[in-house]
């Protein structure tokens, strides 16, 4: 551009030595013809001077419109030397618009100069930008519950992000101010230079990077901070029943311990997870450190009256002491067919035997056929079963063979007296059986 710069300067010093050289030279005057074109010259040249744009991007930071300018100063010239009359006052003008022509051509392309000199390679730049946009895109969202290491990776991400787009934003700001970037037809990517239009593109690309890290964030901080209050209703406030009370099973029914084990672990995890993502930003988690205490608090708790709900498990007291019946119920649980195994002390907890009787129906269809009119008849057999039986309960301490651990089962014993066609008659079977609560091995 510098080089422009100094051919310009030349062919106006060489103009000037050769009006030196007229002035000692003897001229005739302008006839009327050469007149005309000197003053359609002034003209073509003031044209020219002012069609200079002065503000905004230089379209001399084009080569090919410094050139074109050369070229355009270099006719101009050429037509001046046809005009040696340096005192005609026609051709002063000419030399005159000249000068002027030559000073705004010189000034703009200084401009221009200084323009590129501040934002230096345009299209380099801009390019650098677009990869630089993808290759430190915005991380994903993070699924919580996440990691140390997961939460420092996202920041990191994230703040390359922020830098790339902020980045981004000032020098696109400054391109456009000063960049010269005609529109054209196709894109970068097919091999096209970046315009006008590119660099709005990337300003809203970047705008969006800014937008999106500020959301993300956000949108993670907020889900840990509603999951972190939702554990008020979830894990704070559950097990606050009396452990000694009618709803110890809350705490020793199976299950209980297991569900417990896995909210606490997850809540835990959750309200780690805020810490991590705080800590790597270099603020101070509270809500996170608080909600913790609290969940190693609840834990605690829980464990504590589990213990306290187990050592209060007893046997409920027998409605009767019929040795008979806890005969009948020893000769069940010894029974092979139902694999009972180990049991302990016999509870009746019925005082008397109960008569019960129920009737069951079933229908064979032997022949069904449509009617004229649409409806389904059917014909069959219907046979009906009388069930008849008596039956009382007990409770007893079962042992687990896996896990050793002693519950309470509730058993109904049942003897039929009649029946269906697969039902034992007169003999005592068992009939449901629900499992209890634990019960140490002391508490019977």
């Amino acid at each position: 551009m510098k080089s422009h710069f100094k051919i310009l300067c030349l062919l106006l010093f060489t103009f000037e030595l050769h009006a030196a050289v007229f002035v000692q030279s003897n001229t005739t005057p302008l006839v009327s013809g050469q007149r005309v074109r000197v003053k359609k010259l002034t003209r073509d040249m003031a044209g020219v001077r002012s069609a200079i744009v002065t503000g905004g991007p230089s379209i001399f930071q084009d080569a090919k419109q410094v050139e074109a300018k050369k070229q355009r100063l270099q006719q101009f010239r050429d037509a001046l030397m046809r005009y040696p009359q340096v005192m005609d006052p026609d051709v002063k003008a000419a030399r005159s618009e000249f000068d002027a022509l030559r000073q705004a051509l010189a000034a703009e392309f200084k401009r221009a100069g200084d323009q590129l000199s501040k934002i230096g390679n345009v299209q380099q730049a801009m390019a650098t930008m677009e990869k630089n946009s993808k290759t430190y895109a915005v991380p994903a969202h993070l699924s919580i519950p996440f990691t140390e290491t997961q939460a420092k990776a996202w920041v990191q991400a994230a703040g390359n992000a922020r830098t790339v787009a902020e980045h981004n934003q000032k020098q696109l700001a400054l391109i456009a101010q000063m960049a010269y970037l005609p529109r054209n037809i196709g894109t970068p990517q097919s091999g096209a230079p970046y315009d006008d239009q590119d660099v709005s593109r990337l300003q809203r690309n970047a705008a969006t990077m800014l937008n999106l890290v500020q959301s993300s964030y956000e949108k993670i901080s907020g889900d840990l901070k509603s999951h972190m209050q939702q554990m008020e209703s979830d894990v704070f406030s559950r097990w606050q029943e009396d452990p000694s009370g009618e709803k110890k099973w809350l705490f020793i029914q199976d299950g209980s311990a297991i569900e417990a084990r896995e909210l606490f672990t997850r809540s835990r995890a959750i309200a780690q997870s805020s810490v991590y993502l705080e800590r790597a930003l270099n603020r101070e988690p509270q809500l996170a450190l608080a909600t913790l205490a609290k969940i190693e608090k609840a834990e605690q708790a829980f464990e504590h009256n589990t213990k306290s709900a187990l050592s209060s498990s007893r046997l409920p007291a027998p409605k009767s002491t019929d040795q008979a019946r806890i005969e009948i119920a020893k000769k069940i649980l010894m029974n092979p067919k139902y694999k009972f195994g180990e049991y302990g002390t016999i509870v009746l907890t019925t005082e008397n035997i109960v008569p019960r009787e129920r009737k069951d129906s079933e229908l064979e269809i032997d022949n069904a056929e449509l009617t004229l009119s649409g409806n389904l008849k059917m014909s069959g057999t219907e046979t009906t079963w009388t069930y008849k039986w008596d039956e009382f309960k007990f409770a007893v301490p079962l042992k687990e063979q896996n896990s050793g651990q002693w519950h309470i089962w509730w058993i109904t014993a049942k003897k039929f007296s009649s029946g269906g066609p697969n039902t034992p008659i007169n003999t005592w079977i068992s009939g449901k059986a629900t499992k209890g609560n634990p019960i140490p091995r002391g508490n019977f």
